[in-house]
């Protein structure tokens, strides 16, 4: 399988509308309660909670790894992590956000071990064959978001991607709402200003 279409099966189109806030909370309700059952011995449990989570797992993975395989590494190194710390999960709590914790964990610490593997020629080439488009897919715009700083990354990622509230994000980075609201914004016009 190519990366491409492989990829393809963990980002999905998104939602369109007002309906995401609904979403969300469903998404939560059912992690909450397959994470609860799992405690109580429930195996089924974690295959309700992949099929919730898979897709953004693996987006908030990709967006910060940058890499096909490790992305999948990091969502199937998050569902161990759920298994090894659902005894710490607090029944009623977000369920979503305490997953893409996890996740953006993960994800950060595979970065650290990882040693770049790039030469200044391959850079030199990217540098010159930049193309200015008006439409790109979603493996395009992932890739752009490398131009943005770890930080800047991940709350386009958690806002886009996995349509986080700022209060979700400021929850999983442990940064203001204000502060979350704010860095979004700036990314937001670092991306145009990349763009154009």
């Amino acid at each position: 399988m190519s990366e491409t279409s492989g990829f393809k099966r963990y980002i999905g189109k998104g939602k369109k509308g007002g309906g995401n806030r609904v979403q969300d909370n469903k998404i939560n309700k059912v992690c909450d309660k397959a994470i609860i059952e799992f405690l109580e011995g429930d195996k089924n449990g974690l295959s309700v909670i992949y099929d919730c989570m898979a897709r953004m797992i693996f987006s908030v993975a990709y967006a910060i790894v940058g890499n096909y395989q490790d992305a999948e590494d990091v969502l199937q190194d998050t569902m161990i992590e759920i298994t090894k710390y659902a005894h710490t999960y607090r029944k009623g709590s977000n369920a979503k956000a305490w997953i893409l914790t996890m996740t953006r964990h993960l994800s950060i610490d595979l970065i650290r071990k990882r040693k770049p593997t790039f030469s200044l020629d391959e850079v030199e080439t990217l540098e010159q064959s930049t193309v200015v488009c008006t439409e790109f897919s979603q493996l395009e715009v992932l890739e752009m978001l490398n131009a943005l700083d770890e930080d800047e990354n991940q709350i386009v990622i958690f806002r886009l991607y996995a349509e986080m509230s700022y209060i979700e994000i400021s929850q999983i980075m442990g940064i203001s709402i204000a502060s979350a609201q704010k860095k979004y914004q700036r990314s937001i016009k670092k991306l145009k200003n990349n763009i154009i």
